[in-house]
């Protein structure tokens, strides 16, 4: 491998599992420890169903590229903890609508003013060319990574 794949391999590899200790460091302080970053993952896909009037437990599920029954668990844990509530749809008793509660609403207000001020701190001493390039360039390795994801679940069905 050359020096400039090197550099992005190990950009790719160390950045993520920083950036992901990071995120978890940070969120667990916010909810006290009460949950993990994959639980507050699940919380923000709850919001962006919901901006979209999208909120069912399928639709969450195939945002976050897990199944049904994972999300399930999911939900239930959360559900105990405060954080969801889970409502049958009136005319399709198979839909299960997904609703955050007010502390829900907290810690998902705080984890995206984490990355605002995560993304503010990065672009914070590039130019705008810089930042422009920056931007540029994982749009096409989440092209890539997001192929890559798609191929394997063609291949799994």
């Amino acid at each position: 491998m050359d020096e400039n794949k090197e550099l992005l391999n190990h950009f790719l590899v160390v950045t993520f599992n920083d950036i992901l200790r990071f995120e978890e460091m940070a969120l667990e302080h916010l909810s006290d420890h009460r949950l993990s970053i994959s639980e507050i993952h699940v919380l923000e896909a709850v919001f962006d169903t919901l901006s979209r009037k999208e909120n069912t437990a399928t639709n969450i599920a195939h945002q976050l590229r897990i199944t049904t029954g994972s999300l399930t668990t999911a939900m239930k844990t959360l559900e105990q903890k405060g954080y969801l509530v889970r409502k049958r749809d009136v005319a399709d008793k198979r839909v299960i609508h997904v609703q955050p509660t007010p502390i829900a609403e907290f810690v998902n207000q705080k984890h995206s003013e984490f990355h605002r001020q995560m993304i503010d701190g990065v672009v914070a001493k590039l130019t705008l060319e810089e930042e422009k390039i920056l931007a540029d360039a994982p749009v096409k390795i989440q092209d890539y990574f997001h192929r890559q994801a798609e191929e394997i679940a063609g291949e799994k069905e």
